[in-house]
């Protein structure tokens, strides 16, 4: 016996796909049942990030470089400024510096940015730094701004490094002494 509706199977995986985007609750974008709830969950699946607890983008990136700072620290300079024996480092609680490009671009293309271009290197035979992090952190709400204020900062003078003003001279100290 032959069924009536044979020539749709090959349609069906588009019927389902159909299916499972419509909004069985709307108006709750938090519910894991709604659309609108998939960007979210793609962002946090692949960065990490989780916009009720990290926070703006921006200093949520921040943070996961200064772990990344701290983690090659550890590992390759055998300094850990957390150890008591150790001198305390005041970068590791020093307020993040204006996000953009020019302050420091070290602190933009970071090594997530190598990374990326080694692997285009071998892919593609081009070296292309691409910091995905401080793209996405630029292109959050709030981030065109920041990043023209760390600009006109730059050339305006009133930027004074990560850890605010200049130490003078004076104030330095002497280790192991």
């Amino acid at each position: 016996m032959k069924t009536p509706f044979r020539h749709l199977v090959p349609f069906l995986p588009v019927f389902l796909c159909a299916a499972a985007g419509c909004r069985s609750a709307p108006g709750v974008p938090e519910s894991h049942w709604n659309v609108d709830a998939v960007p979210q969950r793609i962002t946090a699946h692949f960065t990490g990030y989780r916009g009720e607890l990290d926070g703006s983008y921006r200093e949520f990136q921040w943070r996961k470089k200064q772990d990344i700072n701290l983690t090659l620290r550890r590992h390759f300079l055998n300094n850990n400024p957390e150890n008591p024996l150790q001198v305390a480092d005041p970068s590791l609680t020093a307020v993040r510096p204006p996000f953009g490009l020019l302050p420091n671009p070290v602190t933009y293309f970071h090594v997530e940015s190598i990374v990326i271009g080694s692997f285009l290197l071998g892919w593609t035979g081009a070296f292309l730094p691409l910091p995905i992090d401080s793209l996405i952190a630029t292109l959050s709400p709030g981030g065109l701004s920041e990043f023209g204020s760390g600009i006109s900062d730059t050339f305006t003078g009133d930027w004074h490094g990560e850890l605010g003003e200049p130490v003078p001279p004076s104030k330095f100290k002497v280790r192991h002494r």
